[in-house]
């Protein structure tokens, strides 16, 4: 948990936090345009940034950090034969490698998740006060009004399954990699890349689920 968790606190929390201010400077633009005011752009930018952002962009950057970490660790086990002493122990590889960082993943994911949406949520209540000339507790009281607390299961839902695929999917790349230290580079490559898209049709399919069925 503090290797896949703690350690990737401040590139999400300086990550999510611009896209918290991203949000309200767009959504602030085109309700201008459209509706000639700006007074739903909490609501909009708060279920948007819980509902899809806050899981996906979070898990996302986990992908980068911790599933080519988890596909080359293992993929160099296997180049140096420590996958096969572990055989010659009676060690089970799924229990010993891949079960304590699902765990890690799941929770981290998770956690990383409640604190990335606060940390974008509060930026952009900075950033709304002083370009929409609306105050912290009106920021606060309409995104408390919009974003319902199944909102917010849901959210959880999506980040327990996007950390369920980081390192079950990085942790086969890495079982699965050819002899050779090009091996291990490519399926550090391939974990990354067949993460983030799972992550992304996984998305979609859990938002068709929770919202349009």
């Amino acid at each position: 948990m503090y290797l896949l968790g703690v350690q990737s606190v401040p590139i999400i929390f300086v990550s999510l936090g611009f896209v918290g201010l991203m949000m309200i400077l767009e959504l602030a633009f085109h309700m201008r345009l459209v509706l000639k005011h700006d007074a739903l752009v909490p609501a909009f930018s708060a279920v948007l940034m819980v509902r899809e952002l806050g899981p996906v962009i979070t898990c996302l950057l986990l992908t980068s950090r911790i599933g080519a970490g988890i596909a080359a660790e293992i993929g160099s086990m296997k180049v140096t034969e420590q996958l096969d002493a572990l055989k010659m122990l009676s060690i089970d590889f799924i229990d010993y490698l891949v079960i304590p960082r699902w765990i890690g993943a799941v929770f981290s994911a998770c956690t990383l998740t409640v604190l990335s949406i606060a940390v974008a949520l509060f930026g952009g209540a900075f950033l709304a006060t002083q370009k929409l000339g609306t105050s912290p507790g009106e920021y606060l009281n309409t995104v408390f009004f919009f974003v319902k607390f199944s909102d917010v299961v849901r959210c959880l839902i999506k980040a327990a399954i996007f950390g369920t695929l980081i390192p079950f999917i990085a942790a086969y790349q890495g079982f699965t990699c050819g002899t050779g230290s090009a091996a291990v580079g490519e399926a550090a490559t391939q974990a990354v890349v067949r993460t983030s898209l799972s992550i992304i049709i996984a998305d979609f399919i859990l938002t068709y689920l929770f919202y349009a069925i």
